[in-house]
């Protein structure tokens, strides 16, 4: 078998129905000859069926070469990493269990490469699935699982929007000369952290890489019943806080600053003196779905506090 051009990895955690869905829609791609895929599912700590879903989609017959492997380390970055390390294409598509690929995709991905001359590329991220929503929640899907920066292809900027992880492809030797994605970032199990997609590409960035979008590489994402939910979004935004915390300091020491009970006092200021007051004129205005997002806010600047005491760090107060 020759050694493939282009490695797929899709990670996945206790998702083993749409994992399948997700290798269905792969199975669909239409690519030349010319291009020799492999496909590797990184099973993290799964505690489903994952295993043997995949061993039946390889018994019934998929038209890549597909391998399972498992990595016991709790986190999407540890299971990007590993995928990485398993590669042997010079070109790693990343996915997530939860999506679906464009038929064309693989046979599209390489000649993005080419034609931008960039390191890093990637495409819209659409959910497939978002019907009869509530009214406070269109809004919120904009930035949470779908990104389009339009019909034509383009470089991206480090002070513009980014690529999402879910829809990226990296040439393999800059992710490894980059050291992979930071393990202390990024979603773990049931906690909701992020940030590791943008810490990559800023690094990507800062060594002098290019990053393209193209309107051709679609993916798209299955929006799980949980995030009609407005407890999913409170926990989303709880964590999201943790993670921004860390984020911003993840290469500082522990400082001093103005802290009470070891929590920085501008966060308690903002907390009291802006969080809560938007929060209450969204109540008189009784707009609900401005009402849930000051309330988001506040669940927010409560990560960002409750991340702030576990740790003992602080930061400059952000713009804001």
């Amino acid at each position: 078998m020759n050694n493939p051009r282009i490695t797929l990895v899709l990670t996945t955690y206790n998702r083993a129905d749409l994992l399948v869905e997700a290798l269905e829609s792969i199975g669909r791609s239409i690519v030349g000859d010319h291009v020799v895929v492999e496909v590797i599912v990184v099973d993290n700590n799964s505690t489903d069926d994952t295993a043997t879903q995949v061993e039946r989609v390889i018994a019934r017959g998929f038209p890549f070469e597909l391998r399972y492997v498992f990595e016991a380390e709790q986190g999407l970055s540890a299971a990007r990493n590993r995928g990485t390390a398993e590669a042997r294409g010079s070109i790693v598509v990343f996915m997530d269990d939860d999506q679906r690929i464009a038929e064309n995709y693989l046979a599209d991905v390489e000649l993005v490469f080419e034609e931008s001359g960039a390191q890093c590329v990637g495409g819209p991220l659409l959910y497939y699935n978002a019907t009869q929503l509530p009214k406070w929640l269109p809004h919120l899907l904009q930035y949470i699982g779908q990104f389009d920066a339009g019909p034509v292809q383009c470089d991206l900027t480090p002070d513009g929007e980014l690529l999402r992880g879910g829809n990226m492809a990296i040439l393999k030797k800059d992710l490894v000369a980059l050291g992979g994605y930071d393990t202390r970032l990024g979603r773990r199990g049931e906690l909701l952290f992020a940030k590791e997609e943008t810490d990559l590409q800023e690094r990507l960035y800062a060594a002098g890489g290019r990053i393209a979008y193209d309107p051709r590489l679609i993916q798209y994402h299955f929006l799980r019943p949980e995030r009609y939910n407005k407890n999913y979004w409170r926990r989303n935004r709880f964590d999201w806080g943790r993670t921004t915390y860390q984020y911003e300091n993840r290469s500082e020491t522990v400082t001093g600053g103005d802290r009470l009970g070891g929590v920085p006092r501008w966060y308690l200021r903002y907390l009291l003196t802006r969080d809560l007051p938007r929060y209450v004129k969204a109540w008189a205005n009784r707009n609900a779905g401005k009402r849930f997002d000051r309330e988001l806010d506040i669940w927010l600047r409560l990560g960002r506090i409750y991340e702030a005491r576990k740790l003992g760090r602080s930061t400059s107060p952000e713009t804001e």
